[in-house]
């Protein structure tokens, strides 16, 4: 069966998991996100004159918004992952609105010059010459060499800019361009919406089927009781909420997030006809390098089919940055012949008993 990736919303009673030890509780239907929604609306406070104050110029040429909005990335760790300490402390208490900011198939660099450049560029433009001369583009500084492929910081921080620009760009998700695609968080981003991709099911790849595996999840997720008191130490409120919070949890921090979702990803799903389901982890976990996203890899990343696509063109890991053992695994493996060596330049027997009488 092709993958399924699961992200919490309930909309119906889940059925019971194969071998329960506990009836499962029918949990109460939550609102679930539409399709392509963005909770970063929620974490940029707006109003509608901040909203009118900001446009794109007539000059720029930009990736126009698709119907439902811009798919939004699902990034596994921090923005402050790998950033230096000294750097984290002073970024932190800068005053006013800042803005996330980060390129296509980001990678930490030591020369930051070109990416800053092109950044700085593509923001001057959009807040127009009052802001320009005044907002600060910030590069990271790694705090340590991380043996990984497009290793972070990935992040530029963009501050001493208007309120009603940070919004504009937090609503933007991503701004693509024909010299630069950039992706914009607020300050503090919203948790993801994504918690893993699950494979084995024995079931074909189709709504239904999924539909199917997520209410499983649903009701494996409500016989957990480590979990639900994971869940319930966290809530300002405990009560029954707690079971209910299990599928869809509350405005955790992201510590606490990556650990809950981490219990998810170490649960083993079992249906009573169609296998054990289990979750990629690890190296085969999938991840984009271009927008860093967890729920697709490089080569199907939505943003190079959109309508309009300005940026780079979809691709797989290009040739310079394949590493020698997975050129290994694209080379043709040669069986040996045994005996074409020896012999071409010796007969065979031909030194043996050469200079005895």
């Amino acid at each position: 069966m092709a993958s399924t990736t699961f992200t919490p919303a309930s909309t119906q009673p889940p059925p019971a998991p194969l071998n329960s030890d506990t009836p499962s509780t029918p949990a109460t239907a939550l609102p679930p996100l539409p399709p392509n929604s963005s909770s970063y609306a929620a974490a940029a406070t707006t109003s509608p004159s901040s909203v009118s104050s900001h446009i794109f110029p007539p000059d720029l040429e930009v990736t126009p918004t698709p119907p439902g909005g811009f798919p939004i990335p699902q990034i596994g760790c921090s923005v402050w992952k790998n950033i230096n300490h000294m750097v984290r402390a002073s970024w932190t208490i800068k005053p006013g609105p800042k803005v996330w900011a980060r390129v296509w198939k980001a990678r930490y660099e030591d020369d930051h010059q070109p990416t800053l450049t092109k950044i700085q560029t593509l923001v001057e433009k959009i807040a127009g010459p009052g802001v320009a001369t005044t907002l600060c583009v910030s590069v990271p500084v790694a705090a340590e060499r991380l043996r990984e492929k497009l290793p972070p910081p990935w992040h530029y921080l963009i501050s001493n800019i208007p309120q009603s620009l940070a919004d504009f760009l937090g609503r933007q998700v991503v701004v693509s361009t024909p010299d630069v695609t950039c992706f914009f968080l607020p300050f503090d981003p919203p948790l993801p919406t994504y918690l893993c991709t699950l494979e084995n099911f024995a079931l074909p790849c189709t709504t239904e089927a999924n539909n199917t595996v997520a209410e499983v999840v649903k009701a494996t997720l409500l016989c957990d009781h480590e979990g639900i008191s994971f869940i319930e130490e966290r809530l300002e409120n405990p009560g029954t909420s707690a079971v209910e919070r299990a599928i869809n949890p509350p405005d955790l921090s992201l510590p606490d997030f990556f650990t809950w979702a981490c219990k998810v990803r170490c649960t083993e799903f079992i249906m009573e006809d169609y296998g054990r389901g289990t979750a990629h982890i690890g190296d085969k976990q999938l991840i984009c390098l271009c927008c860093k996203s967890l729920d697709h890899p490089t080569g199907l990343c939505p943003f190079t089919s959109l309508s309009g696509w300005l940026g780079p063109a979809s691709q797989s890991v290009t040739t310079d940055e394949r590493n020698m053992v997975e050129r290994d695994r694209e080379c043709p493996r040669k069986s040996g012949q045994r005996g074409v060596i020896r012999g071409r330049y010796h007969k065979r027997g031909s030194l043996r008993g050469l200079g005895r009488r």
